[in-house]
């Protein structure tokens, strides 16, 4: 069922440069993880077929149905090169109010079906898997997770201390960092990197997931160049298509 209401941020953090997270207080919201909701920005889009329409961005639920059932929904925003709405929210305060509408989509994760999951996300692409570990976690589920998060570089990973603590908590889940952007410094530097380095591909998708593939669900959320990707490494992999789900953005 569609509700629209009123929801107040009651918390806020800044994940990393570019992305700040919030949880926002209302109504109880029953959702599936892995849906979203639209949030109405106040005032009207200039840029849309009829400007006096208020402006609205989808954004996925990163908290668990438990959650929502309480009335508190968490978002996380990244900033993006095109999108002043994105902008806009990096410097939203406490107390502010915003209307919600929701839930939707179709990106789901249902206990009852999906018993062995591969999750590969990029950048704000996390934001369903978390909701998908929150529920694992809260529902005590014996479903085995495995969680592969790509991002640029370690400051661009969000939720990091979140999902650990997650995944520590759930009976059968693993997450698995790597980063596309480290340079020759880096790997030579101080720092110590433990996580994978590199672009997700079929041989780090079968060391970190097997060599048999076929009874496992993988669910795919980034940029749309991300999740094309993804898509065709595991057709060429022999995952059938009814195994793969995703959920693409930009």
């Amino acid at each position: 069922m569609v509700n629209t209401a009123e929801y107040k941020i009651v918390s806020m953090k800044q994940e990393t440069p570019d992305t700040v997270s919030f949880v926002l207080s209302g109504p109880s919201l029953e959702h599936q993880a892995g849906q979203f909701v639209m949030l109405e920005y106040p005032g009207k889009d200039a840029n849309a077929k009829d400007p006096e329409k208020a402006v609205k961005r989808a954004y996925s639920i990163a908290s668990g149905p438990k959650r929502g059932r309480w009335g508190d929904i968490e978002l996380c925003v990244k900033e993006m090169p095109e999108g002043w709405i994105s902008k806009l929210l990096q410097n939203v305060t406490l107390s502010t109010s915003f209307k919600l509408q929701g839930p939707f989509g179709r990106f789901v994760f249902n206990p009852k079906e999906h018993k062995d999951i591969v999750m590969l996300g990029a950048g704000s692409g996390i934001a369903p898997f978390a909701s998908y570990l929150e529920e694992i976690r809260d529902e005590k589920l014996e479903t085995k997770a495995c969680l592969i998060f790509s991002n640029k570089t370690e400051e661009d990973i969000i939720y990091r201390k979140w999902l650990n603590d997650l995944v520590s908590h759930c009976q059968n889940a693993e997450v698995h960092y790597t980063l596309t952007r480290r340079t020759k410094e880096d790997i030579e530097g101080e720092d110590v990197w433990i996580g994978k380095s590199g672009r997700i591909d079929s041989t780090m998708l079968t060391h970190l997931c097997g060599s048999d593939l076929s009874k496992k669900d993988f669910f795919i959320c980034g940029p749309l160049v991300f999740v094309k990707s993804m898509k065709e490494i595991l057709l060429e992999l022999g995952v059938s298509k009814e195994q793969v789900h995703f959920e693409s953005y930009g």
